[in-house]
């Protein structure tokens, strides 16, 4: 006994580990092309002794892993010419306000006006201090290792475009630092994947001027995401108590562009209802899927177009209509309220339902077979004649799953 508690511990903590890692942060740098590379030039706004306010402009084409992600803080490095760490003592800034929301192409940067720059609603994601201690930049390396992060306050979706970062930070007593940057006059790219520019306060509205792009590590969090998925097996539904014996499913999240390659996949029980909450960890926001739901002894099913999560939710209901499946393959199992299932009796789950299932079914019943058993299709426990109705129906009616 001690050693099977000792074993479920064990289990417990592996799986509980694999979830979080698998939800861990990651970083990613912008541009991508300058992660293991260092800049060409230095910017002073991010980490100034004088107030500051920066935008930085980034295209869309530049963000492509972080579509579907919140992103969660940024970090500015130490450009490669730096000889010291920085800073040389403990540095307060009293007010550090991050605003993220969408961008104009940087090609179409303006010089008039901060807020020209800014698409869509405005999100201040971070505001208060921010405290740096000594030498947490550092250098000697080329380019150097990122400094601690600036973490937002609450999480920003970002669900694709251009990006505008915006920083309005106060100042302090010390002694600036320069970052890593690219120069708005040499880098290949410059005002077309990424431009920027900045003012000598934290409160400027007007007259932005010309400025380096202060290469930005960007922190993200993949959440995990749920569907809230209603669907009813043919065998299992009981249209006289309008409810079904409740079943193990798993469903499939698949690209919608071929080869319609599966992204993640869940475990969940649809109840009487036909009701499962399924739990995803490498799916993305704001991206279409085909929901495929896979049942022991049931026909594969798509849903009929690709569905997104938003904010980490999505809502799909195959009983209300065929339609609802790719290729409307499935069967009207009740007339009052209406309801469709995925077609029962695929046994050998080679997609269709042939004579092969129903030999399987009828041996079994010959035997009087009973438990949790994939011939046992309606979810009675026991194999019978009413199982095999299933299998000799849809076998006739050449019953097979329809994808994409």
């Amino acid at each position: 006994m001690k050693l099977i508690y000792c074993l479920f511990i064990f289990t417990a903590f592996c799986v509980l580990s694999f979830s979080l890692e698998k939800n861990a942060q990651a970083t990613e740098t912008v541009p991508p092309a300058y992660k293991n590379t260092a800049g060409n030039s230095t910017f002073t706004s991010p980490l100034s002794t004088s107030a500051r306010t920066y935008q930085l402009l980034i295209h869309s084409s530049q963000l492509t892993g972080f579509v579907g992600k919140n992103l969660t803080g940024i970090s500015w490095r130490n450009p490669a010419n730096a000889s010291s760490n920085w800073p040389a003592a403990d540095v307060n800034i009293s007010n550090y306000r991050i605003f993220l929301s969408g961008s104009v192409d940087p090609a179409n940067r303006s010089l008039v006006r901060f807020s020209d720059n800014v698409v869509g609603p405005q999100i201040q994601v971070r505001s208060g201090s921010l405290f740096i201690p000594a030498g947490s930049y550092t250098f000697g390396s080329s380019p150097n290792a990122y400094g601690p992060e600036i973490t937002f306050d609450i999480p920003y979706a970002y669900t694709g475009g251009n990006l505008l970062i915006e920083l309005r930070q106060s100042g302090f007593t010390g002694t600036s630092r320069s970052q890593d940057g690219l120069s708005s006059s040499s880098t290949p790219n410059y005002g077309t994947d990424f431009s920027a520019c900045w003012k000598s306060t934290d409160t400027a509205t007007v007259a932005p001027t010309n400025g380096n792009f202060a290469i930005v590590q960007i922190s993200t969090q993949q959440t995990n995401l749920n569907l809230n998925l209603t669907a009813f097996i043919e065998g299992r539904y009981n249209n006289s108590t309008n409810s079904m014996v409740s079943d193990t499913a798993k469903v499939f999240l698949h690209n919608t562009f071929s080869p319609f390659a599966v992204v993640d996949s869940a475990v969940s029980v649809l109840g009487s209802n036909g009701n499962g909450n399924f739990i995803f960890n490498e799916a993305l926001n704001a991206v279409n899927y085909y929901i495929v739901l896979v049942h022991r002894n049931s026909i594969e099913t798509w849903s009929s177009t690709g569905q997104s999560f938003t904010a980490g939710n999505l809502s799909y209901d195959f009983s209300g209509s065929a339609a609802q499946a790719y290729g409307s393959n499935m069967i009207q199992v009740d007339l009052s309220p209406v309801r469709y299932a995925v077609y029962s009796a695929d046994v050998t789950r080679d997609g269709t339902v042939d004579l092969t299932d129903a030999s399987l079914i009828d041996n079994d019943a010959f035997n009087f077979t009973a438990g949790y058993v994939l011939t046992d299709i309606n979810g009675d426990l026991v194999v019978d004649v009413s199982d095999a109705v299933f299998a000799d129906n849809n076998a006739f009616n050449f019953v097979g799953k329809v994808t994409p």
